[in-house]
C-alpha cells in the first residue's frame, strides 16, 4: 500500500463535505502528508519518506476565494538526498545510486578550473547536501595586453592574483591602478595612460599675479591663488602641492608686485 494512502484518509476527516473548501490535494507517491488548520485556511505539508527526497514546493495552501491549492503538489524522487551535479568536474562516491543518507562524495575539478566550496559533501537526515555543494570555476582571468604608452607588473592571471599597471614618463593613468583577477574575470575595465599636457611656465605665472593683485591680504591670496588653479583643473594632489609651494613663495610674490606697482604709478 503506497503511503499517501492513509493522509488521505485522514484528509477526508479533517474536511467535511462543503462547497467552502479546496479539493482533495492531490496524493504524492513516496510521501507523507500533514494537514494544519490556520484561522479557517487549511496548510497541507508533504515530505518524502526515507530514500526518497523532495522536488518543488513542500507546502501548500487552499485559497479560500477560489477554493483552489497555491501550488502544484510536489514529487518525491528515488534518493535520500538529489543527486550531486558538478559542472567542469568528477564527483566519487563510494555507493552507486540512489544517494543514501550518510553518504559522502568528495569533488574534484577539471584541469584549467579551481574548486570554490567545499571539496566533500555529506547526505544529512533533512535531505540536503552539508557542506553545501562546490562549484568549478575558471582558473585564469584572459590576459591582457600592456596600455599604450605603459607597462603592469603582475606574476601570473590566476584567480586572485592582482595586476598593477604604470604609466611612462609625461602620462599619467587614467582608471583603477590596480585590478585582481576574480571567479575568472577581471574586478575592472584596464585603465589607459593619457599624455600629460603642461601649459607654458608664463602663462600660470601671470594668471596666479592676477589673482593675488584682486586680494587683500595673504590668506585672502592663498585662496585665489587656489581657486585659479583648480579653474585651470589640477588635481587634489597637485592643488595640496601648489598650496605648500605657495605659502613659501607668497612673500616673494607680494614683494614682486609691490615693485611692479610702484614702478607701474611713475
Amino acid at each position: 500500500m503506497k503511503s499517501w494512502l492513509v493522509p488521505c484518509i485522514l484528509f477526508a476527516w479533517l474536511f467535511p463535505a462543503s462547497a467552502d473548501h479546496c479539493l482533495d490535494p492531490p496524493p504524492v507517491n513516496y510521501s507523507i502528508l500533514v494537514v494544519t488548520a490556520i484561522e479557517e485556511r487549511f496548510l497541507v505539508t508533504y515530505s518524502c519518506i526515507r530514500g526518497y527526497h523532495l522536488v518543488g514546493k513542500k507546502e501548500l495552501f487552499c485559497n479560500k476565494t477560489s477554493l483552489e491549492w497555491d501550488s502544484p503538489a510536489p514529487t518525491c524522487l528515488l534518493g535520500h538526498c538529489p543527486n550531486p551535479v558538478l559542472v567542469n568536474g568528477q564527483l566519487n562516491s563510494s555507493k552507486l545510486e540512489p544517494v543514501s543518507e550518510e553518504e559522502v562524495v568528495t569533488f574534484k575539478c577539471d584541469p584549467d578550473y579551481i574548486l570554490k566550496g567545499s571539496n566533500w559533501s555529506q547526505c544529512q537526515n533533512d535531505h540536503t547536501w552539508t557542506p553545501p555543494l562546490p562549484i568549478c570555476i575558471m582558473g585564469q582571468c584572459k590576459s591582457l595586453t600592456r596600455p599604450k604608452h605603459g607597462h603592469f607588473k603582475a606574476r601570473d592571471f590566476n584567480s586572485g592574483s592582482n595586476i598593477t599597471f604604470h604609466c611612462d614618463v609625461g602620462y599619467r593613468l587614467i582608471g583603477y591602478h590596480s585590478l585582481q583577477c576574480m571567479d575568472g574575470k577581471w574586478s575592472d575595465e584596464p585603465p589607459i595612460c593619457e599624455e600629460i599636457i603642461e601649459a607654458t611656465t608664463e602663462a600660470p605665472v601671470e594668471a596666479e599675479k592676477s589673482c593675488a593683485l584682486q586680494a587683500r591680504n595673504i590668506c585672502e591670496t592663498v585662496q585665489k591663488l587656489m581657486w585659479c588653479q583648480k579653474e585651470r583643473g589640477k588635481t587634489l594632489e597637485e592643488l595640496k602641492y601648489s598650496l605648500e609651494v605657495k605659502k613659501l613663495q607668497l612673500e616673494k610674490i607680494k614683494a614682486v608686485m609691490s615693485t611692479e606697482l610702484k614702478a607701474g604709478s611713475f
